[in-house]
């Protein structure tokens, strides 16, 4: 029997109490590597035990063995839908490869399943997907994701009503449930400035020919025996050719190396992962196919060769290495500028249904990188955690407006700036909300602004200069996002809001939300009968 630990038990409660209340697709988040297989796995075992039909969806064989070995290690009778198997649908529990099942919809009714759960869902709103969960629109939804964000930045709104959050990666690595990390970015003079965007993300064909020149290869191999000598590894490469280069470079250097592709049969790429977990294999190479799913302990570092401007495949890449073993303390080389696009991978994320704004994306992280010993570490370090080297406070920018320099904050605002939503307090005691700025009210170059109480939709603004201001708090995005959605009380508010955050199919999610408002006001009608 598997027992779970004290936060995976609260994520099923919640991912429960979430169905109560009447949403039918339902998100959980949780780290790479805190355990979403072993908390999926027992919901599954928790519902077939109750008579339910569950199915669960993966898109790789791993995942599928994966979760196959997870429900046997529980007991849970279960089939399993994949190409050149032959379908059981006796068993109360299917895992299946979305792309087989796809094909064979015709062979099961739209009422099969009480619950389908999709792993890795942030894949969900792919064509396949959609199909498949469409067909069982009966059936409610539990999707689970280290990373609910598309390559482009969009949310996961549009597949699901909820989000349940479990603990931070940051959390699970003070709690011992994730390795510590080192964390180094080495200077290889490698700018992804020149490369082209492609579908959200940079061109792996012209990212491939920048990197694969041999000063490259051989400073990987230069930092992996310097800071991994001995130890077990993955590499994340830009294509097969790039991933089968770097390989062969490790080889040449006396490190027994090895490239995995998707072209390769499920039974030599089991027999790859499986040498890297033993450490016959000291380094593992990979162009897309390790990215999720993949559970090797023994890893103990992750090289990252591919520039991306994914935060869920920056995240994911990482989580390879981050499976907590007795003593192992994973070792991180970004060779490409990742760290510092993208931000360490124990920032606080704030996930919501609604993606990242462009703006957002584009913002820098707080990363900086010591010049001594290329470690990554936090903006507001002091001092390097590897080496000690002790960072030059730097001046802080300055910019002209209108002939005068004004000193600026890390936002680039003006010091005492302020922006829309903040709750101010001006110098005689009264709270406002900031509106907008505004340079009207006067011809020098002071900063004012038009600001309201807290509370009313319009009307009653007050000018006041920013010298009589002081911040009181900032808006949370997650909280104001839930008051925006609590607001709209009609269909076609709902459907405004969902054009606003750039929704696909805004009708569509304005739809699923008052479905689940009427079934909540049913139920707490029937409660209320039933008293």
């Amino acid at each position: 029997m598997v027992k779970l630990r004290s936060y995976q038990e609260e994520a099923v409660e919640a991912v429960r109490r979430a169905y109560v209340d009447g949403c039918r697709r339902v998100l959980f988040v949780l780290p790479t590597g805190g355990g979403k297989t072993v908390v999926f796995s027992h919901i599954t075992q928790s519902a077939a035990a109750r008579g339910n039909r569950v199915l669960l969806l993966v898109h790789r064989v791993e995942l599928l063995d994966q979760a196959s070995r997870s429900l046997g290690a529980m007991g849970v009778r279960h089939g399993v839908i994949a190409a050149g198997r032959s379908m059981n649908l006796s068993a109360p529990v299917q895992v299946a490869s979305v792309q087989t099942l796809a094909r064979r919809l015709h062979h099961l009714p739209h009422d099969h399943f009480q619950l389908a759960i999709v792993d890795e869902s942030h894949h969900a709103t792919a064509g396949t997907w959609s199909k498949t969960l469409q067909h069982f629109s009966h059936a409610r939804v539990l999707g689970v994701t280290a990373t609910p964000c598309r390559a482009d930045g969009r949310g996961l709104g549009e597949m699901f009503d909820e989000m349940v959050l479990g603990p931070s990666s940051a959390w699970l690595t003070e709690q011992g449930y994730l390795a510590a990390s080192r964390v180094f970015a080495p200077p290889i003079g490698f700018s992804a400035k020149g490369l082209r965007k492609r579908m959200g993300d940079f061109d792996m064909k012209q990212a491939s020919e920048e990197l694969g020149g041999r000063s490259i290869m051989g400073d990987a191999v230069s930092h992996y025996r310097k800071h991994l000598e001995g130890q077990t590894a993955i590499a994340f490469c830009c294509s097969v050719a790039h991933a089968e280069a770097v390989a062969e470079a490790f080889r040449g250097q006396g490190v027994n190396a090895a490239s995995i592709d998707g072209s390769m049969d499920a039974a030599t790429r089991r027999g790859l992962l499986e040498a890297l977990g033993s450490g016959e294999l000291k380094v593992l190479t990979s162009c897309s196919l390790i990215g999720e799913g993949v559970d090797v302990p023994s890893v103990a570092g992750c090289i990252l060769l591919r520039p991306t401007q994914s935060l869920s495949l920056h995240l994911q890449m990482i989580g390879r290495c981050l499976r907590p073993q007795e003593g192992k303390t994973s070792v991180i080389l970004d060779h490409v500028g990742n760290i510092q696009r993208l931000g360490h991978h124990l920032d606080e994320q704030e996930w919501t249904l609604d993606g990242v704004k462009k703006k957002e994306r584009d913002s820098a992280p707080s990363v900086k990188v010591c010049p001594k010993c290329f470690a990554a570490m936090g903006s507001r370090a002091s001092e390097c955690e590897e080496c000690g080297y002790k960072f030059v406070v730097e001046k802080r920018e300055l910019v002209t407006v209108e002939g005068e320099l004004v000193e600026v904050d890390r936002d680039g605002l003006p010091f005492g700036g302020f922006k829309k939503g903040d709750i101010v307090r001006h110098s005689n005691g009264n709270a406002y909300e900031v509106f907008r700025r505004t340079l009207s009210c006067s011809s020098d170059t002071s900063e004012y602004y038009d600001c309201k109480k807290p509370g009313h939709l319009g009307g009653n603004l007050w000018c006041i200069k920013a010298t009589n201001l002081t911040l009181v708090s900032r808006p949370n995005p997650a909280k104001q996002a839930r008051r925006e959605q609590g607001s709209a009380q009609t269909m076609e508010d709902l459907i405004a809001v969902g054009m606003r955050r750039g929704m696909k199919n805004p009708r569509a999610w304005a739809f699923h939300v008052m479905k689940g408002r009427e079934q909540k006001r049913e139920r707490r009608h029937m409660a209320g009968a039933m008293a």
